[in-house]
């Protein structure tokens, strides 16, 4: 099913683009030249999909998906791995790694879009062209344990977007925890600078870390776009600071009297 969404796609993508291309030699229409951008952007959008590594992890749908995680030593320096972004996300929260007794080993999220198998992501920057994203992520324990494991999702202007907290029995070594939740994604959202991923437990922090996005080619013409015949917010200052000045009607006369004068001369010469 998802091979013959693909495909349809792709066949859009080819359709749109032939009209766009045609629509150029017969005068260079602005809605026959956007049609022959999303079909370059249909086409592009399956060409990368087929070569990025889709990665799974478990989902909150009775799916079973398998999250790429650091294994606990490294085979070559017979040292524990843990990753550095990690690292830097424990010290965001304002604790050592090496006095906390609950480290935080990996941290990141997952996103979804259509059918698609989930893509992980941990330090670059993610698609902002995606339906939703779901936060993991893995804590060293010392002994079992039983708490609440907080997620909180915080947008570029310090707006609260998810909250998820659940008991969880940890076990002794690493734990891979997410939430039973996704926040969904849409272009309103602020992402004009970084957002932050907040892992609390019991009330106590753990780990904060930071995560840009990757504006995609289809949002960067949608944010001049609007509905129909509306006018967005970017465009209508652009219109503004480039206004024309009001002229009355003695400058319009003054004008006139002014150019039947010279022809007037121009003629006696």
């Amino acid at each position: 099913m998802q091979n013959n969404r693909r495909f349809t796609e792709i066949i859009v993508g080819l359709f749109l683009l032939m009209m766009g291309a045609s629509g150029l030699f017969e005068g260079g229409n602005p809605f026959v030249i956007l049609l022959a951008v999303a079909g370059i952007y249909m086409l592009i959008r399956q060409f990368e999909s087929s070569r990025e590594t889709r990665s799974s992890a478990e989902s909150p749908r009775s799916r079973s998906y398998n999250i790429p995680v650091a294994e606990e030593f490294d085979a070559q320096t017979g040292k524990e791995r843990i990753y550095r972004h990690a690292l830097e996300a424990v010290k965001e929260a304002g604790l050592d790694p090496d006095q906390v007794k609950v480290l935080v080993t990996d941290i990141g999220f997952m996103a979804f879009k259509d059918d698609e198998e989930p893509v992980v992501y941990r330090s670059r920057p993610v698609r902002d062209d995606v339906d939703s994203i779901q936060p993991f992520v893995q804590l060293r324990v010392p002994t079992k344990a039983v708490g609440r494991i907080r997620f909180e999702i915080v947008d570029s202007d310090g707006q609260v977007l998810f909250v998820r907290e659940e008991n969880h029995q940890l076990e002794r070594g690493r734990n891979l925890i997410t939430p039973a939740a996704r926040l969904p994604i849409h272009d309103s959202q602020a992402m004009h600078d970084s957002w932050e991923l907040r892992i609390s437990a019991d009330g106590l922090p753990l780990a904060t870390h930071f995560f840009d996005w990757e504006e995609t080619s289809l949002r960067a013409v949608r944010r001049h776009l609007t509905e129909d015949g509306e006018i967005t917010g970017e465009l209508r200052a652009a219109l503004a600071a480039n206004r024309l000045e009001k002229v009355s009607l003695d400058d319009l006369l003054a004008d006139q009297v002014e150019d039947v004068e010279n022809e007037r001369q121009e003629r006696r010469s």
